[in-house]
């Protein structure tokens, strides 16, 4: 058996090396007007105005109470945190409803949804795990605070003898009321009314009395514009207190009109931000570094304060059951409790029995889980800043994370890896693809899932990867060339189809409403400059090479190739050659049955792109058999 080798040859052309300049496509561009169309029969009741009540009754909660001591915290260059994190929410937020839309005519119905078209079933048992936990511990939260709070207003009234439990039970048999009763979002719009008035009215008697104090004070407190050391704790208070995106696909689906949902979360929370900056300012600005958390504690005691107090016990009260309706529709969903498949009586009743036993679990640990106020705030801490600020980086195609990478186009590259192996030879007189088809079941008709297609006369295609998305791409590569000689009326050169289709490939890479392609593609040419050979990848790279390898056995099939002497190389010792670098390759998955694809274009196919004959495949097959066996004996001699 005579190879020709060469040590560690280059396989990238020396003309081809390419670009990978960024393009835009504006059929590719998310376009929100359409989610109107796209999303299933609902019933969509909630207007702008009402989900603009929703959105700022969620997010403007308790957290406002502790902006002046983050400010004290981290200086003043607390503000601008306050901008960023606002700025981040409504865009992670909007990222996350334009994800809904990633598949044509579906809508994705809630966060776990996402994650698991994203991640797979794991992906969303985390994502579901940690937007419960956030959601169900905060409402915890809000009915011990809410308990307490009711507590110390009623000092010196003939209920004061019921104590902290007893009101704490009480909050939590207001809140079992209202998410009993009502269905969906829509039905506690009036709740959201009043919990946003609540937060209006709270902010107005924090810096009315903050000014006032203002006027008794001989020397103001000190300030700092900036405490690096302390910046890390006040940027993550800030960020907790923008915490609502979780509930951001439910409020969207009950919108008459969803695609306004950008506007109703911009002019929200813009609106949030403005009375944050408000209370931050005034409260810093007054009381400096004696500034307590919460304000409360550091404002003039009075009638002013116990109606601020109660202000803002009724807001996280009335804020209780929208933050759980996140929870119980996606739950109920999943239980299918339905009228549809239930009848309305039964439906209303297991929708009861299950909300019921819920709150009662979580009034249950409210009431007697001693460290449950500790506790719950760390792990919301942490859920609800995965979540809201880092989880959507992965749900985005689009979007980078902090250390400069694209998870998406990453994770289509591992069903390219994943894939079998596919190569491509460019040798003397013509260029030869070969690729490893893994046979998932005996039953499959031979040559029936063909993994290598002719694109045009004399341009082949090999992917690794999914086949839907080859077929696809393979299409395109056609409509290109056609286009290319119906204009000019010669055939397409090969740089020219690679870098349109890597433009294309690319563009699916930059919108949050398509994922990329899960697809490597081989393309093999003649054109006037002789052999061809490129290779896009799902990122939308393209280069040229002399010999290329994509697939599970990538880097097996690379260092076999390297060693060949691609320049010398005849066609038909460069299929025989193919075929022994797929048996090497394929040889770590011996348990797996696969067929070998052979095709080429040279002088013996007319400069055509066609399967190899039969006869040259089975030989080519008898090589590379016996290349194995050889192989083999040489480690058995060796041992």
């Amino acid at each position: 058996m005579t190879l020709h080798h060469r040590q560690q040859q280059s396989l990238l052309s020396n003309s081809d090396t390419n670009n990978t300049d960024s393009y835009r496509s504006t059929d590719t561009e998310y376009n929100n007007s359409q989610a109107d169309e796209r999303v299933p029969e609902t019933s969509h009741l909630s207007s702008t105005t009402e989900t603009f009540f929703h959105i700022v009754c969620i997010t403007a909660g308790t957290g406002i109470l502790q902006l002046p001591y983050a400010l004290k915290s981290g200086g003043w260059a607390g503000m601008a945190y306050i901008a960023l994190a606002a700025a981040i929410s409504a865009y992670t937020g909007k990222i996350l409803v334009r994800c809904l839309y990633y598949k044509h005519g579906v809508r994705l119905q809630s966060y776990s949804e996402v994650a698991e078209a994203a991640f797979g079933p794991r992906g969303r048992l985390v994502v579901r795990t940690l937007k419960d936990v956030n959601l169900l511990g905060v409402v915890g939260i809000y009915i011990v605070l809410a308990g307490i709070s009711i507590d110390s207003l009623v000092v010196g009234t003939p209920v004061e003898q019921f104590g902290e439990r007893f009101w704490i039970a009480a909050s939590a048999v207001v809140v079992w009321a209202a998410i009993v009763a009502a269905r969906q979002i829509h039905d506690v719009f009036v709740l959201s009314i009043f919990g946003t008035l609540t937060t209006v009215v709270m902010v107005v008697i924090v810096i009315w009395l903050g000014v006032l104090d203002l006027e008794f004070m001989h020397a103001r407190p000190p300030t700092k514009a900036i405490d690096i050391r302390m910046m890390p704790i006040s940027l993550a208070s800030i960020c907790f207190s923008f915490g609502g995106n979780l509930n951001w696909p439910d409020l969207e689906a009950s919108m008459k009109s969803p695609k306004k949902w950008s506007k109703a979360l911009s002019l929200a929370t813009t609106f949030i931000a403005f009375i944050y900056a408000c209370v931050a300012a005034v409260g810093y600005g007054v009381y400096g570094g004696h500034v307590r958390s919460p304000i409360f504690l550091s404002l003039p005691s009075g009638i002013a304060v116990s109606i601020a107090k109660a202000m803002i016990t009724a807001h996280v009260l009335l804020a209780c059951p929208i933050l759980l309706t996140a929870v119980f529709i996606e739950a109920e969903r999943d239980l299918n409790i339905s009228s549809n498949t239930l009848g309305v009586f039964k439906e209303r009743l297991w929708r009861a029995v299950f909300r019921s036993l819920l709150m009662l679990v979580i009034a249950l640990f409210a009431l007697f889980v001693s460290d449950f106020s500790k506790i719950v705030p760390i792990l919301g801490a942490v859920a609800a800043s995965l979540v809201v600020f880092v989880i959507p980086y992965d749900l985005s195609v689009s979007t980078y994370s902090p250390d400069g990478r694209v998870f998406q186009v990453e994770y289509a590259q591992k069903a390219v890896d994943n894939s079998g192996t596919a190569i491509g030879l460019r040798v003397k007189g013509g260029v030869v693809l070969a690729v490893e088809k893994i046979k998932h079941s005996r039953l499959l008709v031979p040559n029936s899932n063909k993994r290598i297609m002719t694109a045009g006369k004399h341009i082949g295609v090999a992917s690794a990867g999914w086949m839907s998305d080859t077929r696809h791409l393979v299409k395109r590569t056609r409509d290109e060339a056609h286009n290319y000689h119906d204009i000019y009326k010669t055939n397409a050169p090969a740089k020219i189809i690679a870098e349109r289709m890597g433009m294309y490939v690319q563009a699916y890479t930059l919108y949050s409403a398509v994922r990329p392609f899960g697809v490597s593609t081989i393309l093999a040419c003649i054109d006037e400059d002789g052999p061809q050979l490129y290779m896009i990848e799902p990122s939308g790279q393209y280069v040229g090479y002399r010999g290329c390898a994509a697939g599970k056995g990538k880097q097996a099939a690379k260092t076999e190739i390297e060693k060949l002497n691609l320049e010398e190389l005849t066609v038909r010792e460069a299929v025989k050659e193919a075929a022994r670098i797929i048996y090497a390759a394929h040889d770590d998955a011996k348990d797996k049955l696969f067929e070998l694809e052979l095709s080429w274009i040279c002088e013996e196919s007319n400069n055509l792109h066609t399967h190899v004959p039969q006869d040259v495949l089975d030989e080519a097959i008898e090589h590379a058999e016996k290349a194995l066996d050889d192989d083999d004996e040489m480690e058995d001699d060796e041992e």
